[in-house]
């Protein structure tokens, strides 16, 4: 069984959704080097989707306010 932790504060996704007060997030944080430089595009998606939470620069996060700050986070450290 896989656990899924948010990427902000590490809190764990539930397995039964009906326990759950806010719907998780989803999202891809791709990073791209080449010679002219780095390149990164952020994306969130509108729904939940099982079968991509493994999905290499998958990620997830529990809340608005934690999709909000993984994003502040990433700006800074570009």
């Amino acid at each position: 069984m896989v656990t899924i932790t948010c990427d902000t504060c590490g809190k764990e996704k539930s397995h039964n959704e009906k326990n759950l007060k806010e719907t998780w997030i989803m999202g891809s944080d791709l990073q791209v080097e080449n010679k002219s430089g780095v390149q990164r595009s952020i994306r969130f998606m509108d729904h939940w989707d099982d079968r991509r939470v493994l999905e290499l620069a998958a990620i997830h996060v529990c809340s608005a306010k934690c999709k909000d700050d993984y994003i502040r986070g990433r700006r800074a450290a570009a």
